[in-house]
C-alpha cells in the first residue's frame, strides 16, 4: 500500500499535548536559515554507574566532564532546546540517584524535552545479594513510571510538538514489560494517527532504543528484543508510511563514535525512508553529543567531540525531504 493510500484509510485526530514547566510551547517557528538546532543527550546514568566505573575518583572524574559538557552546550549561542534521551539515574532508579538527576538537569538552560529509558523506571531500588539489578513487579515498574512523568511534570508518557515543517514524536516503554522498551497498542495507534495527520514534512521520533537491526552484530547485547523498540514487526508496518526524510533519534546500545556502524547509513537504514541516529552514553571517559540542525529541506546530523572541543566532520550526515 503506498502511503498516499494508507492516508485515505487512516481516520481519527492526532493525540495533541499542551507542555508545560520543563516543557515549552508545542509550535514552532519555521527553522531558520541556519538551522533550527536541537542538542541530543543519551544515558546520562547519574551521577555514575558505579560497577563500570568502580573507583570512587574516577566515577568523580566522570560526573566532572558531565558537568563540563552541560556548561559547554549552554554556552552555544545556536541551540535551541535539549532532547533528553532516557536513562537518567546511574543504575537503580533510586531517590539518591534521582537527586543528582535533578542537580544536572536544572543546571541545563535550554528548554528541555524528556524521553523514558528502562532505567528510568524499570528496576528495584536495590541490587540483589549477588549485586546484581532486579527488576521490579509489573505494579512497581508502572508506580515508578508515573512517578517519573510526575516529576518531570511530562504532559504524557509520550507525546508530540512541531517545529516548523517537521512533526516530532517523543516516545515511551509505557506497557511497563519485561522488555526494556516496548510500547503499547495505544501509543502505536497514536503514532499511526500522527503520520496520517502530518503531511507537510518529516517525522523525528526519539526513543530510548534504537529500531531492529540498524547496527551491526558488535556485540551479544544489540539487536536483540531486550535492546530494540518493540514490538517490532507492528513498528515496522506503521514506520513504512512515514514521510522519506524521517530520523529515528536513540540512546540504549552506548554506541561510540569509533563503532563502525554508529554512522553508517547503509546500516541505520530502515525501510527505505527512515534512518537511525544512534547517540553515545554520557556515562563514559570521552563524551560525545549529537546535534540535530533542522532546515526547511533537509536535517544535519553532527557529532561534537567535548574532549578536543570540536565538530568531528566525517559523522556529518544530511538528509533531505520530499515536500
Amino acid at each position: 500500500m503506498k502511503r498516499r493510500e494508507f492516508l485515505k484509510l487512516m481516520t481519527g485526530v492526532a493525540g495533541y499535548f499542551a507542555l508545560s514547566d520543563i516543557f515549552h510551547n508545542n509550535s514552532i517557528e519555521a527553522a531558520n536559515t541556519n538551522g533550527y538546532h536541537i542538542v541530543l543527550i543519551a544515558d546520562l546514568h547519574l551521577p555514575w554507574r558505579s560497577k563500570k566505573f568502580p573507583k570512587t575518583i574516577e566515577g568523580e572524574n566522570i560526573f566532572a566532564q558531565k558537568k563540563k559538557m552541560i556548561d559547554n552546550i549552554n554556552s552555544w549561542k545556536d541551540a535551541r532546546e535539549v532532547a533528553l534521551l532516557g536513562d537518567f539515574p546511574a543504575r537503580y532508579g533510586n531517590e539518591e540517584e534521582f537527586l543528582a538527576v535533578d542537580k544536572v538537569l536544572n543546571e541545563i538552560s535550554l528548554p528541555k524535552y524528556i524521553v523514558i529509558g528502562n532505567h528510568d523506571y524499570a528496576y528495584r531500588d536495590k541490587p540483589s545479594k549477588k549485586g546484581k539489578l532486579k527488576r521490579g513487579t509489573y505494579e512497581e515498574r508502572v508506580k515508578k513510571l508515573n512517578a517519573f512523568k510526575e516529576r518531570y511534570k511530562m504532559p504524557n508518557f509520550y507525546y508530540s510538538r512541531a517545529v516548523g515543517n517537521y512533526r516530532l514524536l517523543y516516545l515511551a516503554p509505557d506497557t511497563c514489560s519485561n522488555l526494556n522498551v516496548e510500547l503499547s497498542q495505544k501509543q502505536l495507534e497514536w503514532i499511526r494517527q500522527e503520520i496520517l495527520n502530518h503531511k507537510n514534512g518529516p517525522i523525528i521520533f526519539f526513543c530510548h532504543a534504537p529500531l531492529t537491526n540498524t547496527l551491526k552484530n558488535y556485540s551479544s547485547f544489540v539487536n536483540k528484543p531486550q535492546s530494540v523498540a518493540n514490538p517490532e514487526n507492528a513498528l515496522k508496518e506503521i514506520l513504512k508510511y512515514a514521510p522519506k526524510g524521517s530520523l529515528w533519534v536513540s540512546g540504549h546500545t552506548h554506541t561510540p563514535p569509533e563503532n563502525e556502524s554508529y554512522a553508517d547509513d547503509a546500516v541505520n537504514r530502515y525501510n527505505d525512508n527512515l534512518v537511525n541516529i544512534h547517540n553515545p552514553t554520557i556515562d563514559a571517559k570521552h563524551l560525545y553529543t549529537n546535534s540535530l540542525f533542522l532546515y526547511d529541506d533537509r536535517a544535519v546530523v553532527k557529532t561534537f567531540d567535548h574532549k578536543s572541543n570540536m565538530w568531528v566532520e566525517k559523522f556529518t550526515r544530511e538528509y533531505f525531504s520530499e515536500f
